[in-house]
């Protein structure tokens, strides 16, 4: 592991321009300035900052690295409080007289948060899909006592349950009943959104914060909920597939154990926004600004664990860079200012984006329009956008530009991500991620040789068609 020093004097490798105004027939004259071997490098030097978690030296290495490659770059800090889990993590079940132990990154991912750290050893508890609403006709609780014990939940919620119930509702639900510990597992059987994003049955790394009244957890795979499942005569598939026919308590003593040590730290340290103004040529409309945004975050060293976030997102990342970079080599600007912004803390809870719409350095009431940018490197070829308040038109003409509109799937606002607290806001935004399996995601394996060079630059030309038409509307 490496991180690269922090720069003490920020370097701009990107020479601002007085530049020329350009019209919007010049967008294929900038998109063919896009590099994929470019994007791929810095792909591969931003996956270098030890994970990149803010509030550590390798975050504010990677937003010293960021700001020395945006023209005009200045640093926003803001205080963090973050959470490292420890090298030494020992994970056991004890299933009939046999002791099975997991491997952290194979078998289980710890939950990154600070609930008390130790040893336990305890029984562990199948709560089913961990939901305790009777007035919605389902608590899994039932009859069980966990006070003491492990209880081990599937995600999501069955196809007959009315209500709506999150991971943290079955945390909280979890520790008011007394548990030690919790364990989660994603099911075979996917929600249709969860199949449209892409996600799988392996772990994946969970931030839960630094709140107090946490709850040790581990996220396992599939497999290892079956061992433990195995003495009832139940596997997960077989769980979910009886509860999606008919709604009904499944719970149940597994009569196995947990042996579970880690150890979980707080850090209270800076982390750091990136900013950059790309001036607008126009005088009526320059100031007004359309915002490109991505995250330049990830989950660090977790467990001894390096997330090198290569697809989450150094490549929305490197997107945001490489159309700064092709403005600035070009002197080209549009008819409104665009203002660069790279956020800190997404994974955290999206601490740098509110952070930033709490404390705007560019008047909230001059952004036309906000653009983010996440997970664009790996998946089937397409382009998935969300819109809120965005006409459809905008983000089809911009597809179209690109020769990109048989690649184009539009939704509605995306849950996640650093666009939401400038929706919150009621700016218009466009979350552009790639569709498809995303199969590393929050995952140490989500490395640099499993980006698609040419995936990344198709996301980076159809992101500068639409910050540019944006940028060069009349509207």
């Amino acid at each position: 592991m490496r991180v690269l020093g922090v720069l003490s004097v920020i370097t701009l490798t990107c020479i601002s321009s007085p530049g020329n105004s350009a019209e919007p027939d010049d967008l294929a004259k900038l998109a063919a300035h896009i590099s994929p071997a470019q994007l791929m490098h810095t792909v591969r030097e931003l996956s270098n900052f030890d994970g990149r978690q803010s509030g550590t030296a390798g975050g504010q290495a990677t937003a010293a690295y960021v700001a020395s490659r945006l023209p005009e770059a200045a640093l926003q800090p803001f205080p963090i409080a973050t959470v490292q889990i420890e090298p030494l993590v020992r994970a056991e079940f004890r299933v009939d007289r046999r002791v099975v132990a997991l491997e952290k990154g194979q078998d289980f991912l710890p939950i990154i948060n600070l609930a008390p750290t130790g040893q336990i050893s305890a029984p562990v508890v199948f709560v089913g899909y961990g939901i305790a609403s009777p007035s919605q006709g389902l608590d899994e609780y039932q009859g069980l006592s966990v006070a003491g014990k492990v209880v081990l939940f599937v995600r999501g919620q069955p196809k007959g349950f009315a209500g709506r119930v999150s991971h943290a509702d079955k945390v909280m639900t979890a520790h008011a009943k007394g548990a030690l510990a919790y364990l989660t597992v994603t099911g075979p059987i996917l929600s249709p959104y969860e199949e449209r994003r892409g996600m799988t049955t392996r772990p994946v790394a969970l931030y839960e914060g630094t709140a107090s009244g946490a709850v040790p957890g581990l996220w396992i795979t599939s497999a290892a909920a079956d061992v433990l499942l195995q003495p009832v005569g139940r596997s997960v598939r077989s769980f979910q597939e009886e509860m999606d026919r008919q709604l009904a308590v499944r719970s149940a003593d597994t009569g196995t154990e947990l042996l579970l040590e880690l150890v979980a730290r707080r850090l209270d340290a800076t982390a750091s926004n990136v900013l950059a103004l790309w001036p607008g040529s126009d005088p009526l409309v320059r100031e007004e600004a359309i915002i490109l945004g991505a995250h330049h975050d990830h989950f660090g060293v977790q467990a001894g664990l390096v997330f090198p976030g290569a697809d989450d997102n150094a490549s929305g990342t490197a997107v945001l860079l490489e159309i700064a970079r092709v403005l600035a080599n070009t002197g080209s600007k549009p008819k409104r200012s665009l203002l660069f912004l790279s956020f800190a803390g997404e994974e955290q809870g999206l601490l740098g984006s509110r952070f930033y719409v709490a404390h705007p350095r560019h008047p909230l009431s001059a952004v036309k329009a906000m653009i983010n940018v996440d997970h664009a490197g790996v998946g089937n070829g397409h382009i998935m956008v969300g819109l809120s308040k965005l006409e459809k038109a905008a983000a089809q003409a911009a597809a179209e530009k690109v020769a990109a509109a048989d690649k184009l799937e539009l939704y509605g606002l995306f849950p996640g991500g650093d666009h939401v607290p400038f929706a919150e806001a009621g700016l218009p935004t466009a979350a552009i991620v790639t569709a498809g399996s995303h199969p590393d995601f929050h995952q140490p394996t989500d490395t640099p040789e499993k980006i698609k060079p040419e995936l990344l630059a198709l996301i980076t030309r159809y992101t500068l068609a639409l910050v540019w038409a944006l940028a060069n509307n009349e509207q």
